[in-house]
């Protein structure tokens, strides 16, 4: 077909339409070149070393990168402008205009080189010099034509900014430092956005020529490379006379500095959390973080005569949960006590510290109040009966003095208590508190777990107090500033129970008064506990003041013990020290009284609302609605026979004269412990035998054990699989019957209940009490060939 000669295209059509084409085809190509044979992403080639900043952006730790160079990976905002304009001016005046390769410079390198005879120019920009950093190879032609590919591949991929970025973290700047951060930070001991004019100068020259530009060990060269810079940026109209007088007298610098190496143990901790990362912005304070690594290297000093070698703290902001303070050790490069083992991560056994928890728990599930009094006597509970520290008793003792005095037996009575409600005991709290450490079932660890049986390391055992400065709301534990934290938390406490337990915590006794706390730190509120672990190991201590927990832990990594290793008399007075030495505020948000608790009228020895025979009233707080609301009934009105000293009724009093006394009417295991003269305090008389309510015949008879049997324990037999039941016959009007060993309480409840105990060695004697005062008391005998010598403590 014959096509009008009209219609034909005309020459020019033609070659629009070939380069059209051609534009096309070069556009598919340099596509499938991408796709196909992509340029490296230069920081997954030359990795950078992970950069721990403090919440202000202040270098605490630069790690090495994989490779082992000082390469770390700045944000231009993080450079200074000084220096991102020499080193443009110097490397690549048109680095905004071209498109990776500069034609009139590779052009007048071109006719530079063939006038010399030799190579003189390379016509490199600081994206072909990003391409060479990235995919060394040998100074060819052919490395130069693969520059330039990649340069244009790079510059169609990133903006100008990100591969300037990458060109100044990955340059050259000898030996094993690279980029412009640990540049800046080798040779002028400052930031890369702090550098002044001539710094930036001395910095933009030494990538060409790292070693001949050397300022520390070339300074005369260094010092002419800088200043023929500065005479170019002041012909170019960059900087003002003024500004290239003062690079031109700018000192070199005469030594490489080493770089920054604050909070080794919390750096080595917070990059190992976070994998990956090459730039973490923590939650440290630089400042206080090397205050308190300075107090504590004094502490762990003074104390090693004592046998103690390390020691370890942390400080939390208790408002959000963020870590302001972590010392590992007593001095990380010292080998000779394992200083670099983190003491502050490593779980151990936290002695009495976790006491408060329970407390707090007990009141805020309605099981007692700070002010009501609770039992100190010795009891079991199965096989396991605790001691308290100093080996007495106290009969009966206010719930809130019992966690002043961290007194082991209280304690143990709140935490199986708690195993009874709905809500679970301790452990139940600590799994939900995401103690990690806390790892085995609540039967491994039983009522010893209250005090210290199981393990928790410093950090978050710090936590724990955090949630109750933060009136009963857990956080966790974040090392790194988030500017969207979610600070409400979960609530796993009521905010009356942490502020009664906070209050009661306020009146522990402080250790002896010492120059370096005394001035000021006796003075702030302070809500502590301490701990000490079995065998003299750990000891503990852990504060609440202002909006901050502070905690610490002395001992020795090895496990060893000391005699010394007490709470109050090693880890209290470094409490003390930190608060004092940190300038913590004293005032915080956990001493708001919340609108939740209220002041009631109370009998002054029960802590219950008063009943009408009470002698004594004072005033405690309570939590409405969930506090114990029953009257006392510790005080008691009873008629006595005035001849037989017996008590009387309306069924057996007769002519008698009569006195009445109001007497102090005591729960058996603690009436038990004053009729065996253990206390002082009046025994209640006993009630007159002929009584036809209360005589013969109506006390309580052991069913089993029988008196005189002989029981033995057997090895290879779980002793608590051994455990004999206690059964007891009792009357129509007897309700509730408390079981003793050797005068240890054992159990108390229902007398229908089953009640199991494993017995001691020997030849114990066994007494159950009913409510009436009633007793009945058998004696048998157990041979014990376990073999097992736990000691029940």
């Amino acid at each position: 077909m014959n096509v009008p000669d009209g219609m034909r295209p005309g020459p020019w059509r033609r070659r629009f339409l070939r380069l059209v084409i051609l534009l096309v085809l070069l556009g598919v190509v340099w596509w499938l070149g991408l796709k196909l044979a992509p340029p490296p992403d230069p920081y997954a080639v030359r990795p950078a070393g992970v950069r721990i900043l403090d919440r202000e952006g202040r270098l605490v730790r630069g790690f090495l990168s994989p490779d082992e160079k000082r390469r770390w990976r700045l944000g231009l905002a993080e450079i200074s402008p000084e220096l991102i304009t020499a080193v443009l001016h110097h490397e690549d005046r048109g680095f905004r205009r071209h498109p990776g390769v500069d034609a009139g410079a590779v052009a007048r390198a071109a006719w530079s080189n063939l006038r010399a005879g030799r190579v003189v120019s390379g016509a490199s920009t600081i994206t072909m010099q990003l391409a060479r950093l990235t995919e060394p190879r040998p100074r060819t032609l052919g490395a130069k034509l693969h520059q330039m590919v990649r340069a244009l591949q790079y510059e169609s991929l990133y903006s100008k900014d990100q591969i300037l970025e990458m060109y100044l973290n990955l340059a050259p700047y000898g030996g094993n430092v690279e980029g412009v951060g640990p540049a800046a930070r080798v040779f002028f001991g400052k930031p890369a956005a702090e550098l002044s004019w001539g710094e930036a100068c001395q910095l933009a020259v030494l990538p060409q020529s790292p070693l001949a530009h050397d300022p520390v060990r070339r300074p005369a060269a260094a010092r002419q490379a800088r200043d023929a810079l500065a005479d170019r940026l002041l012909a170019a109209g960059i900087i003002a006379a003024e500004t290239h007088r003062e690079i031109h007298s700018s000192p070199l610098p005469t030594e490489r500095r080493p770089a920054p190496f604050a909070a080794p143990h919390f750096s080595r901790w917070a990059r190992n959390r976070h994998p990956g990362q090459d730039n973490l912005r923590t939650t440290l304070d630089l400042t206080r973080q090397e205050q308190a690594r300075r107090i504590l290297a004094d502490h762990a000093r003074r104390i090693r005569p004592l046998g103690v070698e390390q020691a370890a703290a942390v400080v939390l902001d208790a408002l959000t949960g963020e870590i302001r303070c972590m010392v590992g050790s007593g001095g990380f490069r010292d080998t000779e006590h394992q200083g670099q083992v983190n003491g502050a991560t490593a779980p151990r056994s936290p002695g009495s510290t976790l006491k408060p928890l329970v407390y707090a728990l007990a009141f805020d599930r309605g099981l007692t109040t700070p002010d009501q009094f609770i039992e100190d006597v010795p009891r079991f509970f199965a096989d396991y009966s605790p001691r308290n520290y100093s080996g007495r008793f106290s009969g009966a003792v206010r719930c809130g003095d019992a966690l002043q005095r961290s007194l082991n037996v209280p304690a143990v009575t709140l935490a199986a208590d708690l195993e009874k409600t709905q809500g679970g005991g301790l452990h139940r709290f600590l799994q939900d508190a995401r103690i990690a450490s806390v790892n085995r079932p609540a039967g491994h660890y039983g009522l010893t777990l209250v005090l210290g049986g199981g393990e928790v390391d410093l950090l978050h055992l710090a936590s724990l107090y955090g949630l109750l400065a933060r009136h009963g709301r857990w956080l966790p534990v974040r090392d790194l500033v988030e500017a969207d934290a979610d600070t409400s938390g979960r609530r796993l406490l009521g905010e009356g129970a942490c502020w009664l337990t906070l209050r009661e915590m306020q009146g522990v006794r402080r250790p002896e008064p010492e120059r370096v706390w005394q001035n000021r730190a006796d003075r702030l509120a302070v809500a502590w506990k301490t701990g000490t672990s079995f065998g003299y190991r750990d000891a503990w201590s852990v504060g609440v003041v202002g909006d901050y927990v502070v905690a610490v832990w002395v001992g020795n990594f090895g496990g060893a013990g000391s005699p010394h290793l007490k709470g109050a008399e090693l880890a209290a007075p470094l409490l003390f020290a930190l608060i004092e030495g940190l300038g913590l505020p004293g005032e915080g948000a956990w001493q708001r009284r919340p609108d939740g608790v209220l002041k009631r009228e109370l009998c002054a020895l029960s802590g219950l609302p008063p009943g009408r025979h009470c002698p004594g009233r004072t005033e405690g707080f309570f939590l409405p609605g969930v506090s114990p609301a029953g009257a006392c009934g510790i005080h008691r009105a009873i008629q006595v026979d005035a001849a037989s000293g017996l008590v009387v009724c309306s069924r057996c009093r007769g002519d008698a004269e009569l006195e009445e006394r109001v007497v102090e009417w005591w729960p058996p295991e603690v009436a038990s412990y004053l009729a065996a003269g253990r206390l002082s305090g009046e025994v209640v008389p006993a009630h007159n035998p002929a009584c036809p309510v209360f005589g013969q015949g109506q006390a309580p008879v052991i069913a089993s054990p029988r008196d005189g049997r002989e029981y033995i324990l057997r090895r290879g037999v779980p002793r608590q699989d051994q455990a004999l039941a206690l059964k007891v016959d009792v009357g129509p009007e007897t309700h509730q019957v408390w079981w003793f060993v050797d005068g240890v309480l054992v159990a108390k409840g229902d007398p229908a209940a089953p009640t199991f105990v494993v017995p001691p060695a020997g030849n114990p004697r066994i007494t159950v009490v009913d409510e009436a005062g009633r007793s009945h008391t058998v004696r048998i005998r157990v041979r014990d060939e376990t073999g097992d010598v736990k000691g029940r403590t």
